[in-house]
């Protein structure tokens, strides 16, 4: 195994690949330098360069960065905003005083007609500052509306996809040949993988690296189920920049931990998805931070491509990634625990950090789900959902 490096929570190896991470961090590091003096207009700009790709990054790290940004412009601007409401709220409760000294008629007319100029030209400075305001919310709404329609249709037509599947697989109910061609992660010579669900087979022939199906109530875009195909190959940082069709989507997809085993299983699969300000992916999976949603949302459903799984939700928590000598808790390290001390010792962590008590709690030789996101709290911020399987 080539040389292997942790920077900023990813994992790099290879001189090749780690020379890359290094450079952007370094790329990153001077930006970070200057964004200390920035204005908001400022950050815009640079979020403008960055989306645009006039600023280029060769690795992950870029992306983490550019989300990063995005979520301190979002912070700012409700910032801004609630600063602007309370100068509202000064200014109508401000009682300006009359001078009761009173002067020559031509002085008075003189002045009056000052302040009416002024008052004019303020008038058409304000309703031009308007105009132009206003042109660019509707452009930039108009923009953001496509992008999100587009993101929308994505969404809606890999769900087509499976559930056009399952009624074919229903018609032809009997027929359970599968295709097993292909790179299957940890596939064992002597064993023989297991037979693929029948409404995957058609999905996995047009992406092998299809691994599973995630379906969760009122958390895709809109408010809309997420129902999305999760992918899985050996290298963790593909389907962080590439969509279904393996075209390049700033969306990605929803993939699990090259490191998991669905064959086995891993005791505890993880899936990560990017927190996308739209909603898509997991962009609503951080409704779980309220307990209200939960009590309405316990379970949900995680189908790997050999068996079908409903999970019941045990934590929700903030945490961030750490460096290699932190020597604190890792939520995602956890794919397989070495005994029954060691997996209650894990839950106990978790635990330890949930925002709220379910009551629900797993023990040795139950399999976990583990739903993981960027979280714009805190530098490097994660959230994460954990389930176990009932069903």
């Amino acid at each position: 195994m080539g040389k292997i490096v942790i920077i900023e929570g990813r994992k790099f190896e290879g001189d090749k690949e780690i020379a890359a991470a290094n450079a952007d961090k370094a790329a990153i590091d001077r930006i970070k330098a200057s964004m200390d003096n920035m204005s908001l207009s400022d950050l815009k700009l640079l979020s403008k360069k960055l989306h645009s790709g006039r600023i280029n990054f060769g690795t992950v790290l870029g992306q983490d960065f550019i989300e990063e940004v995005d979520g301190i412009i979002s912070k700012m601007e409700r910032k801004e905003k609630a600063a602007e409401e309370k100068q509202d709220l000064r200014v109508n409760v401000k009682r300006t005083t009359v001078k009761k000294t009173l002067k020559p008629d031509e002085e008075l007319d003189a002045q009056a007609r000052k302040i009416l100029e002024q008052q004019e030209r303020t008038r058409k400075f304000i309703l031009f500052a308007s105009l132009f305001v206003a042109t660019a919310c509707i452009l930039y709404i108009a923009i953001y509306n496509i992008t999100k329609q587009r993101s929308a249709s994505t969404t809606d037509l890999l769900a087509n996809l499976r559930d056009q599947a399952v009624n074919e697989s229903n018609q032809s109910a009997g027929n359970n040949g599968s295709d097993n061609s292909g790179t299957i992660i940890h596939y064992v010579d002597e064993e023989e993988a297991p037979d693929i669900l029948p409404e995957y087979i058609d999905i996995y022939n047009k992406n092998k690296r299809l691994i599973g199906w995630l379906e969760i109530a009122d958390i895709g875009i809109n408010g809309a189920d997420l129902s999305l195909p999760v992918m899985q190959t050996v290298d963790n940082e593909y389907y962080l920049t590439h969509g279904f069709n393996q075209e390049n989507d700033k969306n990605g997809c929803i993939f699990m931990d090259c490191n998991c085993d669905a064959i086995k299983p891993s005791d505890n699969l993880i899936l990560y998805g990017h927190h996308m300000m739209s909603g898509n992916m997991f962009g609503n999976l951080v409704k779980y931070e309220d307990y209200n949603f939960y009590l309405t949302h316990k379970t949900f459903k995680f189908d790997t491509i050999y068996e079908h799984g409903e999970y019941e939700v045990m934590f929700a928590f903030r945490t961030s990634l750490k460096t290699d000598d932190d020597i604190s808790f890792k939520y995602y390290q956890f794919i397989d625990a070495n005994g029954a001390e060691e997996f209650n010792s894990y839950m106990n962590e978790m635990a330890s950090m949930a925002l709220y008590d379910t009551g629900v709690r797993a023990v040795w030789g139950d399999h976990l789900v583990t739903l993981s996101t960027c979280d714009y709290e805190e530098k490097n911020g994660r959230f994460a959902v954990v389930a176990r399987k009932i069903n």
